[in-house]
């Protein structure tokens, strides 16, 4: 991977862009392995219904591999990046056609392999997308990555320059005093999660175990509360039962609609400001206070996401 000469945001300027976001139509982008999971389709859905606040402008499609389940589940098999972010792409307009909006957000395929696997990043659609947008954004645009960074980081790769325009809130790795960091979004592209916290973006980092796994449900809590509700409802509580991650008996964490309540009220986490983090090649983190700040969730409402998100969900043919 060629090294990039980074743009240095003073602090005035990175703690700008890292204002929590306020008032109405905060442009939005939202990067998900939409396929992967139950809770892409969530956080997407949740952040359709918040038109007055959110203006989500565009969806992009970003990689994953999953073969933890095996050949014999259809649903989590998936061999290839450039597969996965193409199921990914799929996903995204049958969830869109599930939930009344009166803007429809722009789709784009993403990368097609994952950046620590290529000598040059990869320019797709949603990387020329997010470059595009970002230098032609009047205010802040609001990245919400819920999935390997890998698109996200080929477009600061090949637009450095973007830096000045962005602030990205990304779901990934596990928190620093967790006992290891052997997280999907981090591992599936160790390069790119590293350009994310190298790069000097101006960041907002959720991590997952030890924080965002306080936002679980069950499959008999989103059947009990979506399965005669609205379209986009029903179909939670259809595919619910076939995500492979919800064992008998166990809860499941929609950890992505995190970076969507973030957006929607900053209020509903406790955050502190840290040294970006390095990545170790065996994915632990270390640390130098000489390096710039990053925001980091420490704690989650989880209630007052819940009870937004599942009214939000029951009422949404009603908006």
């Amino acid at each position: 991977m060629k090294i990039v000469n980074w743009p240095e945001l003073t602090l005035s300027k990175r703690m700008k862009l890292l204002e929590p976001p306020t008032g109405n139509a905060i442009p939005v982008v939202i990067d998900s392995d939409t396929y992967n999971e139950i809770d892409d389709q969530i956080a997407i859905a949740w952040a359709m219904l918040h038109p007055k606040k959110i203006d989500l402008q565009a969806l992009y499609a970003a990689p994953f591999t999953n073969s933890f389940f095996g050949k014999e589940n259809t649903h989590t098999y998936v061999e290839s990046a450039e597969q996965g972010m193409s199921l990914s792409f799929d996903e995204m307009h049958k969830v869109i056609q599930k939930v009344p909006h009166t803007q429809t957000p722009a789709i784009f395929k993403g990368s097609t392999d994952y950046l620590k696997n290529r000598p040059v990043p990869e320019t797709s659609p949603a990387v020329q997308d997010l470059i595009e947008r970002a230098l032609r954004c009047e205010s802040t645009l609001q990245v919400l990555c819920i999935a390997s960074p890998t698109n996200i980081a080929n477009a600061l790769s090949l637009e450095p320059e973007i830096i000045h325009k962005i602030h990205v809130t990304w779901l990934g790795g596990n928190s620093f005093d967790w006992k290891d960091n052997n997280e999907f979004n981090l591992m599936q592209d160790i390069s790119a999660s590293r350009v994310l916290f190298d790069s000097g973006v101006a960041l907002t980092h959720i991590p997952c175990f030890g924080v965002a796994n306080t936002l679980a449900t069950s499959v008999p809590e989103l059947q009990y509360y979506f399965a005669n509700t609205s379209t986009i409802g029903k179909y939670i509580a259809n595919i619910a039962p076939n995500c492979p991650w919800i064992g008998f008996a166990s809860r499941k964490v929609i950890w992505d609609i995190a970076a969507v309540g973030y957006i929607l009220d900053p209020q509903w986490f406790t955050a502190r400001f840290h040294a970006s983090p390095l990545i170790n090649d065996n994915f632990s983190w270390s640390f130098d206070n000489r390096r710039h700040p990053v925001r980091v969730i420490q704690f989650i409402e989880r209630d007052e996401l819940f009870r937004d998100l599942f009214r939000k969900i029951i009422d949404a043919d009603n908006q």
